[in-house]
């Protein structure tokens, strides 16, 4: 009888400080690979940014807002309200937040099926203007440009902005980096 116990005792596993030690070490080593690549990519996706330059069009808006759109205003999405970047001259030699102002234009299809392009007659109703912004993003093969690490645009993209004073549709026309001075 006693032999019994014996073998009923052996085979019944035995948990000791060695095996705890290596349960825990196979967790740690878990968490450590889900926390590098997880948790280090969202941390650093504000990190490893750099200036860029995003042009856009602005089109059929009233005559009067450029009025309320001035240099370094602050510039936000509309739809999340992160920050998007702040406004800055629109071409090189100018002064001002908008730039290239024409009459707007519409287009109408005829009955035909041709569309044909009807623009108001002066700058002082409906206006079409492009501008440009600063803004810090990343650029990558994979992902495109990710306004401050975050937020996809492309060239062709329509997005809703708005500042401290207006809100707008614009079309996002070309993204360039800014010149590193060295």
């Amino acid at each position: 009888m006693r032999e019994r116990k014996k073998k009923a005792s052996g085979m019944s596993p035995r948990f000791g400080v060695l095996d705890v030690v290596i349960i825990l070490l196979i967790i740690v080593a878990v968490v450590g690979v889900y926390f590098r690549y997880n948790i280090l990519d969202w941390i650093s996706s504000t990190k490893n940014l750099s200036d860029y330059t995003v042009s856009y069009t602005v089109m059929d808006i009233r005559h009067t807002t450029p009025n309320y759109m001035e240099i370094d205003d602050k510039v936000y999405f509309a739809s999340n309200n992160e920050y998007f970047g702040t406004l800055t001259n629109a071409t090189e030699n100018s002064t001002e937040a908008l730039v290239g102002i024409v009459p707007a234009s519409e287009y109408f299809t005829k009955t035909d099926g041709s569309i044909i392009e009807v623009k108001y007659p002066d700058t002082q109703t409906r206006i079409d203007a492009q501008g440009r912004l600063l803004c810090q993003g990343r650029y990558s093969e994979q992902s495109g440009f990710l306004v401050n690490g975050l937020t996809y645009i492309a060239p062709g993209q329509m997005q809703n902005i708005r500042t401290e004073r207006v809100s707008i549709t614009i079309r996002i026309d070309e993204i360039v980096a800014v010149p590193t001075e060295q």
